[in-house]
């Protein structure tokens, strides 16, 4: 082996600016992929935090008919499930806002105020007005449905319920949850109020759970629906799915562009090594006839392109690191009109560099292999013949 590492050492020294130039490619494919796929990773989690901050992180729903035959008790056995840290009884139903000449579609849900803090903590930092003037007659508006109304605190809008039914609430407060999907479409009455407008003061069509850990979701969710065969559960994943696998995508897509940066270094690579194995014809025939076997030497320039992968690779990963750590450091500003976030939010995982130093080290092996097999195409003897 200590041939043909000498041999690779020689090559890598000679050919420098060359193989300078793949190792820059490489680098560059690398740390662009772990900076952005951080970036990426940073606003997931900023998104699912906000999601979480305005959502519960379960929903028990009743199976059998639009609103549950006792309430109190499934809240009573929800509570006793370990992990579970709030419930609070709602009901949803849709309906048309209207002031002035605007109207917007809006979904409406019932809530008790006071057992809505527990689950939702954004309600309780609201754009304008207090959760605490929330009682019945009064409606706390999404920021979206506030612009698209033209309305504000103070105000009074009429609501049209899918019963026909219409009624002026006067707005109490304006949300702004930093997630446009929320923000545009919800709003929320009283409890009492819907259960008026169903003429029914027990109904209760759903029971939003706040969990210590959120991302135990789906366990407790099964342990539920296992107390009752007259529940279900949605989960807060469930409740977001298209947003969420829109995300998944999202990173998947640019890790596959990203790559591709990975893929034109190994053709650097190919390109660096077959030059080298066409100029270096007759030495290669001389080892050989020296002894030196077409396996081993095809060995030493396969060890050139994994040096220079693996050298790059590393370079990346630390050049990767530092810029997310830079800009999570220092910050990049974003436009505050277009985003939530007023800077870059960047999330660094392990599995993510993992990918691009595997990804940049295996580029360079297949990038390597392939040069390295014309070494066999030509008979020795024959070469030396040539001259």
């Amino acid at each position: 082996m200590r041939a043909e590492l000498m041999i690779a050492h020689r090559h890598i020294i000679r050919r420098w600016k060359q193989n300078m130039l793949v190792l820059v490619s490489i680098t560059l494919g690398v740390s662009a992929v772990i900076t952005v796929l951080s970036v990426t990773n940073g606003f997931q989690a900023d998104l699912t935090e906000r999601i979480l901050g305005l959502t519960s992180h379960l929903v028990v729903v009743p199976l059998d008919g639009p609103t549950f035959s006792d309430p109190d008790q499934v809240i009573h056995d929800t509570l006793l499930i370990p992990g579970v840290v709030g419930a609070a009884p709602g009901i949803f139903t849709q309906g048309l806002i209207s002031f002035g000449r605007a109207t917007k579609s809006a979904q409406i849900r019932g809530i008790v105020p006071q057992a809505e803090l527990t689950i939702s903590p954004a309600l309780g930092k609201l754009l304008a007005g207090d959760i605490g003037e929330l009682r019945s007659g009064r409606v706390l508006l999404g920021k979206g449905v506030a612009d698209w109304l033209g309305t504000t605190v103070g105000d009074w809008v009429w609501i049209t319920f899918p019963s026909r039914q219409t009624q002026a609430f006067e707005v109490a407060a304006l949300f702004d949850s930093g997630v446009a999907q929320y923000d545009s479409s919800f709003s929320y009455l009283c409890l009492e109020d819907i259960q008026q407008l169903y003429k029914s003061p027990e109904a209760v069509g759903e029971i939003r759970v706040q969990l210590a850990d959120p991302f135990q979701a789906e366990p407790i969710a099964n342990q539920l629906r296992n107390t009752s065969g007259e529940i279900d559960t949605i989960t807060w994943r469930e409740l977001n799915r298209n947003l969420f696998d829109a995300l998944v995508l999202e990173k998947r897509v640019f890790a596959l562009v990203l790559s591709l940066m990975l893929v034109v270094a190994g053709f650097g690579i190919a390109n660096v090594l077959g030059m080298h194995v066409l100029q270096r014809q007759r030495d290669i025939a001389i080892l050989s006839t020296m002894g030196l076997s077409l396996r081993r030497i095809r060995h030493a320039f396969v060890l050139q392109g994994v040096c220079l992968g693996v050298l790059g690779a590393l370079v990346g990963c630390a050049l990767g690191l530092i810029l997310s750590g830079a800009i999570d450091t220092f910050g990049l500003p974003l436009p505050g009109d277009l985003y939530p976030v007023d800077q870059v939010p960047v999330e660094v995982r392990l599995t993510d560099v993992i990918f691009a130093l595997l990804g940049g080290i295996g580029v360079s092996v297949i990038a390597s292999y392939f040069p390295a097999r014309r070494i066999s195409a030509t008979m020795p003897a024959e070469v030396l013949r040539r001259g």
